[in-house]
Order: structure tokens, then C-alpha cells, then sequence
């Protein structure tokens, strides 16, 4: 309520007391704040050479001139002077004191009366105060430049000011008694730290979620709100009371290098923020607003601060025009949050506007007008807060929209892929059936003529009549070509069942040796042009439980894979030795191997290794040596170097024989 009583009182000094100039002296009879708006007389030291003593010389007090309102001309290098008369009619325990703003003035000297002749540079008292002055030296407890008076009861005194800026020339203040003064200073810093915490608060939350969801938006809105903390922490008078041993040597720095920063990552957050609905030419005015601001960014400490102070706000205003053109397009197509970022940028135009209109001396200077940007400022900042809120609970329902609808695509995808899945089983399972049939048929239509030929062929070697044994060696040829004919359709007729699972074990102790050599003698026979080598390293055969017939069979297909891939011409080996409680045979060709990720695959049904379609093959040799393998609880693997390729299957040993 203080602060805002003060705030009217002032602004009601602007409108009324501003614009008429009293000569008179404040009298100080009550419990109040004296605004010295409208008592304020002004010279202006050109050379800013002139000591106190000849600014108290009489043509120079004839050359003082009163004003209205308080004092604001622009930005400039003069030294300007001050002067104003009070009288104390009423007494203060608390003291009575001179608050001077803004926060940002360089340089300021208070001369105070305490002795009686108004002329004489030793009746008064000098304080130095001033943001480049440290605060220790100045005993600055609060954000504005404060002064005691030490006023006589019922005396008229004179209070000289020498004002020297870098920034805008400009000056408010007001007589205040002391425990008002603290009170109201005492708000202020709570607001201001108020304030302060906010934007350091939403900076944090914003980068937070930029680490979190990487969406460069809120990287760039934090980033943009922790350099306006900055600004603002130098530019309301806070840095001192925080730093007060070397706030003065950065203070500047701070308020003109965090509002270039500001301004660049502003204009990435716009850029980032408007990109859907950017036209090449609004994007290149974002280009050439970002580079003027990085320019003055690097140029800072070298440039004029009416240089800086200009170009900031003149590419701040260009802009809030910009993003306030583009929320409407926004608004437009109905996008989220545009509302919130209309109000923002329309509401923020506002302050730059004033500002640039104070700082070059167009709009007279009051604390309320000074602190204006700072709240429309925070304004603007929670509006864009609850944009950005806004947007991220759309993006965020998109998101879980989304993932429910991709999860829904995926189940409907994966029901047909299931559902051809099973087709092809089926289709797979049909054809296998009739496979399995036609072998059966073909198996059973052939075995009777067989049988017929090796009846026939008996009776015929029981001829006695064979004088040169040409007769008995014919027959015995044809009886083993029948044999063999009569084995390969059983081997096939077995593929089929066991490509369907479909046999039964009938076991029987059987030498792996001995098993081992028939069938490399079956396969020299199936395959003549093969050169097969069989080596066994144990002299007494080692006796398995299995079926002979099965495992045969499982022996011929790794014998035929073996010949199928070795280069023509090369040796294929067969060795046999035990390890342990394990009979263990081996096959190895010469072959071009089996690369490491296809070792495991290629023990899979109907599975064929890419590359091999020129040899002929259906992918279930492997497959059917490790099931036949298994089924005799035993294990298959495989050994490649690029080179060749060595299956070892071992098997349980029964017993020694």
C-alpha cells in the first residue's frame, strides 16, 4: 500500500506540480513524502569543470532556472546541477532523508546546508553517492541513493546536487522521514527480490525441460530470461545491496552486455517459436535483427551507451512488432498458446516504447514511468510462461495421442503379420502333408517292383550254369544297385517325417565307428566323384544307444552339405575320437565357412544362407541333424574361419566294447 501510495502521489506531482515551476521551499510540517518534482532549479556546467564553491558565486546562482517536474534530458556528457530549498516544520526522531533515482546514475554529490551562510562552501555538507561510488563508501542500504539532511527546526536550507551520467540524464527523488523511507525501501527490495526470483525460477524450470524433452524453444526462452535477471538485477539497484564491495565495477557491464544477450536469444526464442508460420522475408528480417544484436553484443565496450541504449530498444521494438504480427497470423490457424503470446508481445511494446521515449527526453521521468519496463516486463513473462505451459500440455497430449495410436498400429500390424504368419504355417504344413504323401505313395508303388527285381534277381543267382562267374557278378551289381535304391527312397520318406516330427526312436547299441564307415561308404556310393577321408583316433569302438537309421541319416546330410559347398576336388574329413563320457565325430571341408552371425540360423528350418541359391538344397539337412541329434540327447556345433567349416556332433556313451 506504501508503494503505491507513493506512486500516486507522484504521478499526481507529474500531472499537477510538473507543469507549473514553484520557486518556493518544500515545507516539511507532516508524516509524508515530499516530492521535490516542481522545486527542482537546474544549470547546466557545459565545461564540467566548475568547482562547489563557484557554482555558489552569484552569477552562477543567477543562471540557475526552474523546471517543472522532475529532470529528464536524455542521454548526454555534461555535468548538470541541482539545487532546491526545504524548511522543517516539523520535528522527526527517525531524521529525515533525500532519496535520488533511478538506480542507475553514475555519479551524484549531495550538498547538504548545516551552516548559516548559504554562500560559503564550508556550510555545507558533501555526500558522495552513485552507482560507480562502492557501496560501502556510500553506505547504500537500499536500491535508491539516499541522503540525510539533518534539518533544523523552522530553518530554510539549501540542498545542491551534482549529477554526472554515462547513461540518461535524469533525476527524481523525494524527502522522506526516516522509518517511512526504511518501510518503503524495505518493500521495494522484497518486490524487486520478488520479481528476481521469478524470472531465476522460470529460467531454471525452462532449461530444465530443454535437458529433459531437448526442444530448443525452452533452451532459448531460459537462456533469455537468466539475462534479463541479470539486467535487471544491476538496473533496479540490487547488485550493490547484494555485492556491495564490487558491484560498481560490473554494474554496467551487466545492465548493457544482459540486454544485447537478451536480445539475442529473444529473437532465437521468436524465431524458434513463429517457424511454421515464417515467410522468407519475415525470416530474413529475424537474420538481420539477430546480427545487429550479436554486433552489439562483441561491440559493447566500445560503443557510446546512448549507441547501445538506442539500438536495444529500437531492435527490441522491431521485434515485439514482429512476434505480435506473427501471434496474430498464429491466432489465425488456431495454433496453441497463440493467444497468450498476442498478449505478451502486445503488452511488452508498450515498455520499450515509453523507455526509448524517456531516455532521449520525450517523456518526463517518474519512478513510476521508471519502472514501467520492469512491469510490463514481468507481465510479458508470465504470459509467455503460460504459453509455453499451454503448449507443452498440447504437445504433450499430441504425444500421448500418438504413441496410443502408433501402439494401436502396431497391435493392428502385428494381428496380420500373426494371422499371415499362421497362413503361411498352414500353407507350409499342407505342402509338407502332401509331400509326405506323394513319398509315401511313390515309396510304397516302388517297393513292389523292387521286391519283384530282387526275387528275380535271387533266382537268378542260384543259376548253376555259370562257367566264367559273368552271370553271378552281374547279378550281385544289380542286387546292390537295387539296395541302394531301395535305402535312398526310405531316406527320403524319413526326411519327410522328420521335417513334420513326425518318428519314433527304436534304439539299439551301435558302434560310431563302425556306423561312421557305412556311411562314408554309403556316401562314396552316392556321390563317386567325393574324395572322403575317415580317421578314428581310439582302437576299440565306442558303443552309443540310437537308432542306426537316424543317425545314418543325420551323418549322410552333413556329409552331403560337406560336398555340396567344398570346391570341387577337395578332401572332406571324418574324424571320430571320445572326450570324456562323449563319443565325438567330426566333419571338416574346405569350404568358403559360414560367417559367425548365420551359425546359430542355419540349424533353422527351411533356412538357407543368402548367396547360395546357384546349389541346390530346402534348407533342412541341419535343421534335421540338429533335431535327430538332439533326440539322442546330444549336441551339434559349428567351427568357421572363412577357410572351412568343421561340424562336430557328440553323442552319450553307453558303454566300451
Amino acid at each position: 500500500m506504501q508503494i503505491l501510495r507513493s506512486f500516486l502521489l507522484i504521478f499526481w506531482c507529474w500531472q499537477v506540480g510538473g507543469a507549473i515551476a514553484n520557486t518556493e521551499a518544500i515545507l516539511i510540517d507532516e508524516h509524508r513524502t515530499y516530492p521535490i518534482a516542481g522545486y527542482l532549479e537546474v544549470f547546466n556546467d557545459s565545461t564540467a569543470r566548475l568547482g562547489f564553491g563557484e557554482i555558489l558565486s552569484e552569477p552562477i546562482i543567477r543562471n540557475f532556472k526552474s523546471i517543472p517536474g522532475f529532470f529528464n534530458e536524455g542521454f548526454g556528457s555534461q555535468v548538470i546541477w541541482f539545487r532546491f530549498q526545504v524548511i522543517q516544520n516539523h520535528p522527526f526522531n527517525s531524521g529525515t532523508y533525500l532519496a535520488l533515482g533511478p538506480p542507475m546514475l553514475d555519479y551524484v554529490t549531495v550538498y547538504v546546508q548545516t551552516g548559516n551562510d548559504p554562500s560559503n562552501p564550508d556550510a555545507y555538507q558533501e555526500f558522495r553517492l552513485g552507482d560507480h561510488i562502492p557501496a560501502i563508501d556510500s553506505l547504500r542500504l537500499q536500491p535508491d541513493f539516499v541522503a540525510p539532511l539533518n534539518l533544523l527546526k523552522d530553518s530554510k536550507r539549501w540542498v545542491y546536487l551534482r549529477l554526472k551520467t554515462s547513461s540518461n540524464l535524469s533525476l527524481y527523488g523525494s524527502i522522506e522521514p526516516g522509518y517511512s523511507l526504511l518501510k518503503s525501501s524495505n518493500h521495494t527490495i522484497m518486490l524487486q527480490m520478488i520479481m528476481l526470483s521469478v524470472y531465476l525460477l522460470t529460467a531454471s524450470i525452462s532449461l530444465l525441460l530443454y535437458i529433459r524433452i531437448r526442444q530448443r524453444l525452452f533452451g532459448f526462452y531460459g537462456i533469455f530470461l537468466l539475462f534479463l535477471f541479470s539486467n535487471r538485477l544491476s538496473a533496479t539497484g540490487i547488485l550493490p545491496l547484494v555485492f556491495p564491495s564490487f558491484a560498481h565495477r560490473i554494474s554496467d557491464f551487466m545492465v548493457y552486455q544482459s540486454a544485447c544477450g537478451a536480445c539475442i536469444f529473444l529473437n532465437l526464442f521468436g524465431f524458434t517459436l513463429f517457424q511454421a508460420v515464417l515467410s522468407q522475408r519475415q525470416r530474413r528480417l529475424f537474420y538481420l535483427l539477430l546480427a545487429v544484436a550479436s554486433l552489439t553484443f562483441v561491440s559493447t565496450p566500445f560503443l557510446p551507451v546512448a549507441v547501445i541504449f538506442c539500438t536495444i530498444f529500437i531492435i527490441g521494438i522491431c521485434l515485439f512488432s514482429l512476434m505480435i504480427w506473427l501471434s496474430f497470423e498464429c491466432l489465425q490457424k488456431k495454433i496453441s498458446g497463440s493467444l497468450y503470446y498476442c498478449m505478451a508481445f502486445s503488452m511488452i511494446l508498450i515498455g520499450p516504447a515509453m523507455e526509448l521515449l524517456r531516455l532521449t527526453g520525450k517523456l518526463p521521468i517518474t519512478m513510476v514511468i521508471s519502472n514501467l519496463v520492469q512491469l510490463v516486463t514481468f507481465g510479458n513473462i508470465m504470459l509467455l510462461t503460460l504459453g509455453l505451459a499451454d503448449k507443452l500440455r498440447i504437445d504433450h497430449k499430441n504425444a500421448l495421442l500418438a504413441e496410443r495410436n502408433a501402439k494401436q498400429n502396431a497391435q493392428e500390424m502385428a494381428a496380420e503379420m500373426t494371422l499371415e504368419l499362421r497362413q503361411k504355417q498352414q500353407m507350409l504344413e499342407d505342402t509338407l502333408e502332401r509331400q509326405v504323401r506323394f513319398v509315401s505313395m511313390v515309396t510304397h508303388e516302388y517297393r513292389t517292383p523292387l521286391a519283384v527285381i530282387r526275387i528275380n534277381l535271387d533266382l537268378l543267382s542260384k543259376k548253376k550254369h555259370d562257367p566264367d562267374g559273368v552271370l553271378s557278378f552281374a547279378v550281385n551289381k544289380m542286387k546292390r544297385a537295387t539296395a541302394r535304391l531301395m535305402e535312398l527312397l526310405e531316406v527320403n520318406l524319413d526326411k519327410a517325417r522328420f521335417a513334420k516330427d513326425d518318428f519314433k526312436l527304436r534304439l539299439e547299441n551301435v558302434g560310431v565307428s563302425g556306423l561312421a564307415e557305412e556311411a562314408i561308404g554309403q556316401a562314396k556310393e552316392f556321390w563317386p566323384w567325393s574324395q572322403l577321408a575317415f580317421s578314428i583316433r581310439h582302437d576299440v569302438d565306442m558303443i552309443i544307444s540310437a537308432d542306426r537309421r537316424l543317425l545314418k541319416t543325420a551323418l549322410l546330410n552333413l556329409l552331403d552339405n560337406a560336398i555340396k559347398y567344398s570346391p570341387e576336388g577337395s578332401a572332406v574329413e571324418v574324424n571320430v575320437c571320445r572326450l570324456g563320457t562323449e563319443a565325438v565325430i567330426n566333419v571338416c571341408d574346405q569350404g568358403v565357412g559360414i560367417p559367425p552371425e548365420e551359425r546359430e540360423r542355419v540349424f533353422e528350418k527351411y533356412y538357407r544362407i543368402p548367396g547360395n541359391d546357384n546349389i541346390l538344397g530346402s534348407g533342412m539337412g541341419l535343421y534335421l541333424v540338429k533335431k535327430i541329434v538332439a533326440e539322442h540327447h546330444g549336441t551339434v556345433t559349428i567351427q568357421s574361419n572363412g577357410t572351412g567349416t568343421t561340424l562336430t556332433v557328440r553323442l552319450p556313451v553307453v558303454t566300451d566294447s
